[in-house]
């Protein structure tokens, strides 16, 4: 497998298909094998670059609480695996690292692709963040680092139907998660420039030149669409797409959905762009 040496750390990554180039970056408690279930299928017209995260995967690292560092790493993988300005792709917390990697080397992307991303979380936490640190901590400092980590899962995939998408998922899926633990309870640390990217402004974002997309499900928490909409308000050109029946692991619960919507297609999605409310 392919790899980027940087400063501290090997960057592991993969490539497939020929195109327009197009970069999925993963959310925590994952790896570049979330995306193994879609990227074929975008690989039929994009030249897709998918890789591990700095302490995730096999790219081996202490935990990352500075997320200036991951916003780097994503520059260092356009400039090295890409060579060319690209339509990338963040899920979850990877959505906040686009977009502050964007804000400071915006030649290096054609398009965004934000897929609920918890920008500005902290500042707009709701009471069920609020608990969810917490209890979060708690386990952490009594040692108990498998379920706290299972407790942000909860959280993070919580229905608004009931139940979350991690009691819900098989046994290889939540081994996935529970294998990257370490590196998701140091992002849950505080730090000025930590996992929420409360060090972006939204005028940064605003002020972006290239196109936004913005993904949602319809099952997320309410939260994670106010946080979008926030964003939404000041800057209206945001094409938002919500894409029914999907939770907070969009490319997981609905793949096909997700694939048209990375292309701009309509399926089985609502397209909410210029509405302002996000649903």
């Amino acid at each position: 497998m392919p790899s980027i040496d940087l400063p501290g750390a090997r960057l592991h990554y993969r490539t497939v298909g020929s195109g327009k180039p197009l970069i999925l970056v993963h959310g925590s408690a994952t790896d570049m094998t979330t995306w193994d279930g879609v990227i074929d299928n975008l690989a039929s017209d994009h030249r897709v670059t998918v890789y591990d995260r700095r302490g995730y995967g096999q790219s081996e690292h202490r935990p990352v609480r500075d997320h200036r560092i991951h916003a780097r790493d994503l520059c260092a993988v356009l400039e090295q695996a890409v060579g060319e300005p690209a339509k990338v792709l963040g899920w979850s917390s990877g959505g906040n690292i686009v977009l502050a990697s964007a804000t400071v080397r915006p030649d290096l992307f054609s398009e965004l692709v934000v897929v609920e991303a918890p920008f500005h979380g902290l500042r707009h936490a709701d009471r069920a963040v609020l608990a969810t640190a917490v209890r979060l901590k708690l386990l952490q400092l009594r040692g108990h680092p498998q379920e706290a980590t299972e407790v942000f899962f909860r959280f993070a995939t919580a229905l608004q139907s009931g139940g979350n998408s991690y009691d819900l998922a098989d046994d290889s899926l939540r081994n996935d998660i529970l294998r990257n633990a370490t590196p998701v309870l140091a992002e849950w640390d505080p730090h000025p420039f930590g996992v929420m990217a409360e060090h972006i402004s939204v005028r940064a974002v605003v002020k972006l030149p290239m196109p936004i997309t913005w993904v949602l499900g319809s099952e997320s928490s309410p939260w994670m669409t106010g946080l979008h909409t926030r964003v939404q308000r000041r800057r209206p050109d945001i094409d938002t797409v919500v894409i029914n029946g999907a939770g907070h692991l969009i490319h997981l619960d609905c793949p096909a959905e997700f694939v048209a919507a990375v292309r701009g297609e309509p399926t089985r999605t609502d397209h909410t762009a210029h509405t302002g409310d996000g649903s």
